[in-house]
């Protein structure tokens, strides 16, 4: 009995893991598009084409919008299952997520 729980105990600490390393890669890739995002409007905006920035960053918002939903998809059926600091880790990371879209995109998150 104590030998399944030591496997169960293997295979939650695996999972933490791995739900851990994916959302740090979600937000991390995020971050990075968010980025290369602003570093592209200033170039249009320097540019003069302030309609060509309005369009392209609402495309990308929508783009965006679309992948966070589908991460939240994906994570959902197992959330519920995660140990409880897990839980509150990516909890934290929505909401910085959806704070940073706010700065990025004026209020669209």
């Amino acid at each position: 009995m104590s030998e399944l729980r030591q496997d169960l105990e293997k295979a939650a600490g695996a999972l933490t893991g791995l739900a851990k390393e994916a959302s740090y890669l979600v937000i991390g890739a995020g971050v990075l598009g968010l980025n290369r995002a602003q570093v592209r409007r200033r170039e249009l905006q320097g540019a003069g084409r302030r309609e060509e920035v309005a369009k392209r960053v609402k495309e990308f918002d929508l783009t965006v919008s679309q992948v966070l939903k589908s991460v939240d998809a994906a994570l959902e059926p197992v959330l519920h299952r995660l140990p409880e600091p897990l839980q509150a880790a990516v909890s934290q990371a929505r909401q910085a997520r959806d704070e940073l879209r706010t700065r990025v995109f004026g209020g669209s998150a």
